[in-house]
This record gives structure tokens, sequence and C-alpha cells, in this order.
């Protein structure tokens, strides 16, 4: 490989979130955390290099998301999504929650319903709560080891005259779904027919490990008129502490009231850093610098989906078809969700997401993130094994 996944990033004394919150149990141990969605691997080179660059040159004042910004971005959506994007389609903002939040003002009032999918990333609920609208949940369906969105309850949903907007998750964080075109049509004729407003989160668009591109949900049939397109640098290339998202509206009735609330939420121009990884990332270099994490990534996938299957059957990967986020189900041990959590960090020295951070629909499960060294990998799973060999949960000791 031309670039290096194998060694960790240092993250002490940087005021690091992942590092502040590991907790000192597992720290002390020498094992690093799986919590939160954010990568153990350096970004991309080619963005470093266009942020030293850009911090040698002196100049840090006021950014615009200039021609060559927006030029960049459109390539970007061209060759990775199948999608031509016009450049006043995009509206830079400062990030993915923050575009949530920006629509939520614009487009519905106090009181007002918001259409989730649990289990679900917590801080979509997180930010209807705060502006006192009101959620309404349309559970994905579990089956066989699958999740499939259950399309009667979501059109009961739709049908309500208060719910305004549904907010879809694709790919879909935590379980790791990639939805198909029939399914992004079937949410566009029912966003049509009740005239309800669908942002799609589109953040980890990029990891995908289909054999099929992350189709933009305003792309289909009928859902440009009611939809609204997040994408952001932040997980496709360890970006998340740079605060920022490009919003794509082709409706120009609903890109116009969204421009006009993100304006009176004090937006005022991009970072300069953020300009200068956009037009780095969206570029040839960042493509190949992309396509060999995602091969590092999905190799990782298929090792926890391995080493579980084989020596800890009670455990279960779903299957990850996006995100570098695994969805993990202990229900097989019929614990309660403090059991499990306490014996994972207590008896593994394993560091996971609780999935009741994702709503009841979690219980029983974890999440787990494996952008990181193999050799980590390794190491916790052996751990895992190893307490699990002295609960009694497995009876056959594998080769060392």
């Amino acid at each position: 490989m031309k670039f290096d996944f194998d060694r960790l990033v240092n993250r002490e004394n940087i005021g690091n979130m992942k590092y502040i919150s590991h907790p000192k149990l597992i720290e002390q141990k020498g094992i690093i955390s799986y919590a939160g969605a954010e990568m153990d691997f350096k970004t991309a080179p080619v963005i470093i290099d266009a942020i030293t660059d850009r911090a040698q040159n002196g100049l840090l004042g006021f950014t615009l998301a200039d021609r060559h910004y927006l030029d960049q971005l459109r390539w970007w959506m061209a060759t990775q999504r199948h999608w031509a994007v016009a450049r006043d389609w995009i509206i830079p903002t400062y990030g993915t929650i923050f575009s949530i939040a920006t629509a939520i003002r614009a487009f519905t009032q106090p009181g007002d319903g918001i259409i989730v999918q649990p289990p679900i990333y917590h801080r979509y609920q997180q930010a209807i709560a705060r502006l006192n609208r009101t959620i309404c949940s349309n559970p994905l369906i579990y089956q066989d080891g699958k999740y499939e969105i259950d399309f009667n309850h979501l059109e009961q949903c739709m049908a309500e005259p208060k719910n305004k907007i549904f907010i879809l998750c694709n790919p879909h964080n935590p379980v790791g779904r990639i939805y198909e075109q029939n399914e992004l049509e079937q949410i566009a004729q029912l966003s049509k027919k009740y005239q309800t407003l669908v942002i799609s989160d589109e953040i980890f668009a990029e990891i995908n490990f289909t054999d099929r591109h992350t189709i933009p949900y305003s792309s289909v049939l009928n859902a440009d008129h009611f939809g609204i397109v997040m994408t952001s640098l932040g997980k496709t290339f360890n970006l998340t502490g740079v605060n920022h998202a490009n919003v794509i509206i082709p409706n120009l009735t609903i890109r116009e009231r969204f421009k006009e609330q993100r304006n009176a939420d004090h937006f005022g121009s991009i970072d300069p850093m953020t300009h200068a990884a956009v037009c780095a990332a969206y570029s040839p270099e960042g493509a190949e610098w992309l396509a060999e994490m995602l091969s590092y990534v999905k190799q990782n996938i298929n090792f926890i989906q391995d080493y579980l299957y084989k020596y800890l059957p009670f455990a279960k990967v779903i299957d990850t078809q996006g995100t570098y986020v695994v969805w993990i189900d202990f229900s097989k041990l019929e614990w309660s969700q403090e059991t499990l959590e306490s014996f994972l960090i207590n008896e593994a020295y394993l560091d996971l997401d609780s999935g009741l951070n994702y709503g009841v629909e979690g219980s029983g499960f974890m999440r787990m993130n494996v952008a990181c060294p193999r050799a980590e990998l390794e190491k916790s799973m052996h751990l895992l094994y190893q307490a699990a060999l002295r609960r009694g949960l497995v009876s056959i000791k594998k080769k060392s």
C-alpha cells in the first residue's frame, strides 16, 4: 500500500475528545478506544500538505466558497457519486448537525414532528429536542440479521400533518445499511404525496463496501422537489473536528429558505483550512487515498466478522454495507445492557458505544469503530476471547 494505516496517531495533549473520554482502566492497559466515529488514521497526505501550505501562506482571513471550491466538490460528486451538481445548489455550512438544526428552524415550528429511524445517531434526537420539536420514531425492522425500512409505518408517519421533516441517514449510522434505488424512490414518492421534506445525511456516503455507489437522495425521481442532501469531509477523510459541511439543494425555493435561515444563524465565512481541505480532498489524490483506506477497513471488518464467527459465536456483526462502525448483536447472551457493558469494559477492556445511545432498539447491541490499525483489533479480540473463556461463554480454546 502507498499509505500507512498501521500506525496509530498520537492523541495526547491536543484536546482530543476521544482521548479525554478514554476510560482510564483501558488506557492504562495500552488498549485503544473503539467508541466514537473517528478514525485512528491520519487524514490523507494531500490534505495535510494543503493545510500546511495554507498556514505557511500566513493569510487566514475571511474565506468564501469560490469557483475552485465549488468545482472540486462538483467533480467529486460526479466521479464518486455519479451526480451532476450545479454550482448554485451548493451551500457551505458549519456542519451536518448545524445544518439539520438550520433546516428544522427553517421549515418547522415548535411542536412539529420530525421523523427518525431508530436505532439512529443520537444527535438527531438531541437537535430535535433542543429546538422544541417532537420526535416521531419509524423504527427499522430487524429480521434475520438484516435491517429494512418499515414503509407502511413510514407512510403513517408522513401522513400525520404535524410531521414536517423526515431525516434519512444513508449510509445508516449505526446499522450500516446503504439504501437501494427502489427504496429511495419509494421514500421520494411518499415525500411528494405528503409534502414531507427529506433531509438526507450522507456524511458516510463514500464509506461504501458494496459494488454500487451510494445514491444521492436528491438524484432520484421526484426527490429533488423536497430533498436536502448533506455532505462533509468529516467521516470520509477523518476531519470531524474541522466544523464544516456542504448542503446540496436542487430546489430553488427550498434552497433560498434554507440559506436565509443559515444566515440568520450567524453564518459568516468558511474556515480557510476548510477551503484548503475541501479543494485538496476532492481530487484524484484524495480518491486514491480513499480507495486504499476502504480496502484496509474492509479487511478489518472481515477480520472481526470471521473472528466472532469462529471463536465468539455469542456475538454477531450485522452486515456492514457502509460506514466504518460495525453494529454487533450480543443478544444471544440474554444479558441486561448494564451487564454487557460492564463485562466489555471491566473484563475484556473493550470500550465500545452502547447500543442504547441509539434508542431502545439498540438494547443488546454495541457499536464498534474499526477504522484503526489491524494489530489493535487483533489484540482486542484476543482480550475479548480471554474474558469470554473466563466467564465460560466459550469452551474450546483457539490456537494461539
